[in-house]
């Protein structure tokens, strides 16, 4: 298959995101979209929130809710997640991550 700077541009990657709450450590998978250094600096510099919604374009089915069943990734779900200061650290986090790691992956 061939690689494109289309390619590099549109990039989806999937990452675990972790984090330790009460004691316990937890995970899930998000889903992010690549962006390039002139885009994650100006995002960055924007705050957490704006910065958020442009990489984590979705979370696998080990998101789940009270109920135990996957929680759908949408603007009213991801507006809640967005108010706990903690998961926005470790989303951000595990972007920088799958940054770093893009290249060494196989996706």
């Amino acid at each position: 298959m061939a690689f494109s700077i289309v390619t590099m541009q549109n990039l989806e990657v999937k990452q675990p995101v972790k984090f330790t709450f009460d004691g316990d450590t937890h995970e899930f998978t998000g889903k992010f979209k690549l962006l390039d250094d002139n885009s994650n600096e100006q995002l960055a510099n924007g705050g957490d929130h704006d910065f958020i919604k442009k990489i984590l374009v979705g979370w696998g089915d080990d998101f789940v809710g009270e109920d135990d069943k996957p929680l759908p990734f949408n603007a009213e779900n991801l507006a809640a997640c967005l108010k706990i200061s903690w998961w926005r650290t470790a989303v951000i986090d595990a972007y920088f991550v799958a940054v770093a790691t893009a290249g060494r992956k196989n996706y």
